[in-house]
């Protein structure tokens, strides 16, 4: 893919990873942005269920998959309309 930084903005989320540590991937729309587990990768573990903008390079795995490098990444404030996205009942939230 491409050799330059991009910014994606999505949902993190928990990853299953045939039974291996604990992974987090960006969810954005339909697609998963597996996240390596790099410094930044790994503060985003604590961030599952938030929305985020991260930035850094993205490649394909042998399988296909999309994965990111994170080198920055910002936690958004989720509203109602993030939450129906996101799947989440906004009256857990609001």
């Amino acid at each position: 893919m491409d050799h330059n930084e991009v910014t994606i903005i999505g949902f993190v989320r928990e990853i299953q990873d045939r039974g291996k540590s604990y992974r987090v991937g960006i969810a954005v729309g339909d697609e998963i942005y597996m996240v390596t587990l790099n410094e930044e990768g790994k503060n985003l573990l604590y961030e599952v269920g938030n929305k985020v903008e991260a930035t850094g390079f993205i490649s394909k795995t042998k399988n296909g998959l999309c994965r990111i490098d994170v080198s920055v990444y910002e936690v958004y404030e989720m509203d109602e309309d993030d939450l129906e996205e996101f799947g989440v009942d906004s009256d857990y939230y609001f």
